[in-house]
């Protein structure tokens, strides 16, 4: 099997994730990813900063003077670094991926630092035009479209797909278990680099629930829709977090940590966005003649328990090869940091087998699209 025009992943990190106003309320976006990305240049010292040819970075909630060129200015990147920022909603992150590998294989640049950054905490309030109120939500698709908050499409697609909340709860708890025996194994420890701040350190996520149980789940109450299924519990939560991947082409002499292969982007009706990363995961493994069975692993953001299991039946996938430590539901969701998120948490998995091996990273975007990424292990290309 061979891959063409692919593209070199040097380094994929990310902080420990906090809750909204938790842990990083008073620390801003920019602190955050200087935070993240200095740890990474020290880890891999043979790096320097005088050759990076772009900063893209995915947010979502700190919008408003192009985040990423503030990203590298307070990294220390030289102001000759062009720098901007994508807003793709929970798609941002691996859209600032693609984009970055996008410049690297047509020759673009040889060296971008990649990921992204979100601070819910401190997310810009935005006032209505016409009502002079604040935007609890922008809009996400316009008439004759319907504009349903999320969690509401995530009710009718589990009471369409006769998903139970029994069953959402039960995929929830098992969220957190996985993710709880993760951090008891020390098997996020190659991905997470702490928040080292002045007096102490942040080292471990702060939203997974290590004593959660379904009596807990159970008593919890719809959260969007009456008599409904959609839980606080078997939800993702808001989040702050960054997340920081350094790609390169093959002509540079590194040690690779993995690979990006290809991609595969759709778009459908913004109330089926639950659907779209299956619709997405289908098109790239037919894209390069994969079968799922050809997949180690797969890192899947769970937005909601509801998208996970229609996504887990649709395959047939055990634990083992889904979110094997755990997904969202857990650790957190912050919207522009999570697709490299993902593809840390997806390379971790992947690289502890010593053999070469492939990988996907997925997600639904609010709107109505889905991404699909395809990775290779760092003994992929041997």
């Amino acid at each position: 099997m061979t891959f063409n025009n692919s593209v070199g992943i040097i380094a994929a990190n990310r902080l420990p994730i906090g809750k909204i106003n938790g842990f990083y309320k008073n620390i801003s976006p920019e602190s955050l990813y200087q935070n993240l990305i200095e740890q990474q240049f020290k880890k891999n010292s043979f790096l320097k900063k005088s050759e990076i040819d772009y900063v893209i970075l995915g947010n979502v909630t700190n919008q408003g003077g192009n985040l990423a060129r503030r990203c590298a200015l307070k990294a220390g990147f030289s102001t000759e670094v062009p720098a901007f920022t994508i807003d793709h909603q929970c798609g941002s992150g691996l859209t600032a991926l693609i984009t970055a590998a996008n410049y690297i294989q047509s020759g673009g640049a040889s060296i971008i630092c990649t990921g992204g950054v979100e601070n819910t905490s401190q997310s810009n309030i935005t006032i209505d035009a016409k009502s002079q109120l604040p935007i609890k939500r922008f809009k996400m698709a316009p008439e004759p479209y319907e504009d349903l908050d999320m969690g509401i499409i995530a009710d009718i697609t589990a009471l369409k797909y006769n998903i139970s909340r029994e069953s959402q709860d039960l995929y929830a708890l098992n969220s957190h278990q996985k993710a709880n025996q993760a951090i008891k194994n020390k098997s996020l420890m190659s991905e997470v680099l702490p928040y080292l701040g002045e007096n102490s350190s942040i080292i471990r996520d702060q939203t997974v629930r290590p004593h959660s149980s379904l009596e807990a789940l159970a008593k919890l109450s719809p959260a969007f829709t009456e008599n409904c299924r959609t839980t606080a519990g078997n939800s993702c939560p808001i989040n702050d977090g960054a997340s920081s991947l350094i790609l390169a082409n093959l002509d540079k002499p590194f040690d690779f940590q993995g690979y990006y292969l290809g991609q595969a982007t759709i778009a459908l009706a913004p109330t089926d966005f639950l659907l779209a990363p299956i619709k997405s995961t289908e098109k790239l493994l037919e894209k390069f003649n994969l079968r799922v069975a050809e997949i180690e692993a797969i890192e899947l953001n769970e937005a909601f328990a509801s998208q996970a299991l229609l996504f887990q039946n649709h395959f047939r996938l055990d634990d083992r090869k889904l979110n094997s430590y755990g997904g969202a539901l857990a650790f957190g969701h912050p919207y522009g940091a999570t697709g490299g998120i993902l593809i840390s948490r997806l390379l971790n998995r992947i690289n502890k087998l010593e053999k070469p091996c492939l990988g996907i990273a997925t997600l639904c975007i609010a709107g109505g699209m889905g991404i699909s990424i395809l990775l290779g292990n760092r003994w992929f290309r041997e």
